[in-house]
């Protein structure tokens, strides 16, 4: 029974945790590839008569009075707007996956409607907890309520949700996007894109510079779950454009391994100097790295986001967890005091008693996203125009929050920078100024996998595997 529910565990934050923010579109720089991420705001006008605009970041916070009216489509009314947010916070096994991202979305709700709401109306959110077992049923109530919107959520299983979400019309501005179907959908758009069919390589080329013989003998250690071998197999296909050279790939169980021994013995015995970890911090990349350093073998580690996590810095007093670096497209929150839009987020959660995470920015990001361009929308707020307005916006950074994005593009950034866990704490290794990002449109990769012919691609790259759904047929 244990082992069942540390497989299960281990599958439930897998899938949750290995989104990281992967997206983008480059920005301007003076030739060194180093960018920093304040810049101009680009969205909404000062509110009339009002000499000191609230702002998130670099961005006017796209709330205020109005005189919105109609109701224009389901979950709007004269008196409100409707949305759904949620995440898989109920799992048994894994009790509040995710709840960073609500915490953010009902802090950023307060904040909207006390500066008026979204052209005068205020906004009610409904929360939903998908558990990640749980989607289709958190959808269908959503569809149930009249909601006029999700927005900034979460769920691990996503592609359970497609038909549902379609058939009932439900348009989404998610936190991210997990499967490749909801990742390419139709009636959504993500402020962070994760498409299946592209893969940024930012952080490998970071790399690179700080390890350039070391990555001649890279190995990658993954779990078998699909999450998992669908980044190594992206990482496999694209890394050697920046001079990776693989000697050994090693396959883990989902629960975990009883003796980390034999992964370590077959990567020294491959003379890995590099390796590329995928899956979670705690507790299968924690149990290799103290094995390793039981043997004495130090090669260079390299991680997805998901390892930049409290949990997993403060389990590394022992040391044997650094020279890990991670790879990132949004900045710091070790960094608020140098970056506003960071700043500004961790001042919103400190004020409404929230967690926060790097999930909870991606939600931030979300939320801010659809608020700027909901408001865009005026009185003629239907789920049409907000994708509409959202889809126009360039260079999407949530006020600086994340290197700049292309929503409307759907493709991955050209930015990125790496950080380096050390000791309890991460350290900014690539680029080193405080708040800037690299840049290069280079580091875009196509890829195609069987993910990607999962979600049966048109050539506007947008998921038909439930059109039928959309189509009423």
């Amino acid at each position: 029974m244990q082992g069942r529910r540390s497989r299960t565990q281990w599958w439930v934050v897998a899938v949750v945790a290995l989104l990281a923010a992967a997206c983008g579109a480059e920005r301007e720089d003076d030739g060194s590839g180093v960018v920093p991420t304040s810049a101009p705001p680009t969205t909404t006008a000062p509110a009339e008569g009002s000499a000191e605009p609230v702002r998130f970041g670099d961005l006017e916070f796209p709330c205020g009075p109005g005189d919105a009216a109609g109701a224009t489509d389901v979950g709007v009314t004269d008196g409100e707007i409707v949305i759904g947010y949620g995440d898989d916070a109920g799992s048994p096994v894994a009790p509040g996956t995710g709840h960073e991202m609500s915490d953010a979305i009902e802090a950023l709700v307060e904040r909207c409607n006390e500066l008026g709401g979204i052209g005068g109306r205020p906004i009610r959110a409904q929360y939903y907890d998908a558990a990640v077992l749980d989607v289709a049923t958190a959808v269908t109530q959503a569809c149930a309520d009249g909601v006029f919107m999700l927005v900034g959520q979460g769920w691990a299983l996503d592609s359970q949700q497609e038909e549902l979400r379609l058939e009932c019309g439900l348009a989404s501005v998610p936190a991210f996007a997990v499967s490749a179907s909801f990742a390419h959908a139709p009636l959504a758009v993500q402020p962070v894109p994760n498409p299946a069919d592209q893969t940024p390589t930012a952080g490998a080329a970071l790399l690179a510079e700080l390890y350039p013989a070391e990555i001649l003998r890279s190995a990658v250690v993954y779990g078998n779950f699909a999450a998992t071998q669908e980044t190594t197999a992206k990482v496999l296909a694209t890394y050697p454009t920046h001079g990776y050279e693989f000697v050994q790939e090693l396959e883990y169980q989902i629960a975990g391994e009883d003796d980390w021994t034999p992964f370590v013995l077959q990567l020294r015995s491959a003379g890995a100097e590099a390796v590329y970890f995928s899956g979670v911090c705690l507790p299968s990349y924690q149990a290799l790295r103290q094995r390793a350093a039981v043997d004495g073998y130090e090669p260079v580690w390299f991680l997805e986001a998901n390892a930049y996590e409290a949990q997993c810095a403060a389990a590394n007093a022992d040391g044997a967890m650094d020279r890990s670096f991670i790879r990132m497209v949004f900045l710091p929150l070790e960094e608020a005091d140098v970056v506003p839009a960071v700043g500004d987020y961790v001042e919103l959660l400190e004020a409404s008693g929230g967690d926060r995470s790097l999930l909870g920015m991606q939600a931030t990001s979300a939320f801010l996203l659809w608020a700027t361009a909901a408001s865009a929308c005026g009185s003629e707020l239907t789920r049409a125009c907000v994708l509409e307005q959202a889809r126009s916006v360039e260079g999407w950074t949530a006020g600086g929050l994340h290197v700049p994005t292309e929503p409307g593009a759907n493709t991955v950034p050209t930015c990125g920078l790496l950080l380096e866990l050390v000791g309890t704490t991460y350290r900014r290794a690539v680029p080193p100024e405080p708040g800037s990002v690299a840049c290069d449109p280079s580091w875009v990769q196509p890829v195609d996998t069987p993910w990607v012919d999962e979600a049966m691609l048109d050539e506007d790259r947008v998921s038909q595997r439930f059109a039928g759904a959309l189509n009423g047929s």
